[in-house]
């Protein structure tokens, strides 16, 4: 039987496709948050709606590794780090947004809002790096959103990696027993009708000994 494979490379190359998806859509969703109610927004700092948002992240994050049939226990850790880090990806990229095109905001309502550019938006990429890092070890709110996105991701996919596992194991146990079932029995010897069941002479010769008369009855 062939061994069967791990399949920690390929989760490692679809989780890091769905991490990009996935935190370009959840910094959308940072930027057009304002366009929801006050109340939504306000409640809790903000907390349970980014976390609810983070949580839905890594549902999507965990059912795209998944899809590859992992065996790998330690893809779940890594799942686990992919969807963590989508948030901070996620927040890095919409300051950079902001940054990137809200002139106005920035050097007062005189200037010009500029368009957004490739260059514009590399340029803000660092600032909007120290931004995060900053919230990230100043309070415990953006800790607690990338645990929310993290904790599902890695449940879906050790549960899925737990589970092919022991699939294989009674597989492998199965099968010597099926095939020892469907081995064909041995054919019973042939005797002609009514001769008894003899078993065969031994061969006085075969034992070794030079004193034992040979059988004559066979002559």
């Amino acid at each position: 039987m062939s061994k069967q494979r791990s399949g920690l490379l390929s989760g490692l190359v679809v989780g890091l496709m769905a991490v990009l998806i996935c935190a370009s859509g959840l910094g959308a969703a940072v930027h057009f948050v304002d366009r929801l109610p006050s109340s939504w927004r306000t409640f809790g700092d903000g907390v349970p709606l980014l976390a609810a948002l983070a949580f839905v992240v890594g549902v999507l994050v965990g059912g795209a590794v998944r899809l590859v049939r992992p065996r790998s226990v330690l893809l779940s850790l890594f799942t686990a780090l992919y969807a963590a880090a989508a948030v901070p990806a996620a927040m890095i990229g919409a300051t950079a947004y902001v940054l990137a095109t809200a002139g106005a905001q920035r050097f007062g309502s005189d200037a010009p809002v500029p368009g957004l550019t490739p260059q514009g938006l590399l340029d803000a990429l660092p600032f909007a790096a120290r931004t995060v890092w900053a919230a990230v070890s100043a309070s415990w709110h953006l800790p607690a959103v990338m645990a929310a996105a993290a904790l599902p991701a890695f449940a879906l996919v050790l549960a899925r990696a737990l589970r092919l596992r022991r699939t294989g194991r009674h597989a492998a146990v199965e099968q010597p027993r099926r095939e020892e079932e469907t081995a064909p029995e041995p054919e019973p010897e042939y005797r002609a009708p009514f001769e008894p069941l003899q078993p065969p002479k031994q061969d006085p010769t075969s034992t070794g000994s030079f004193f034992l008369p040979p059988d004559r009855g066979q002559a």
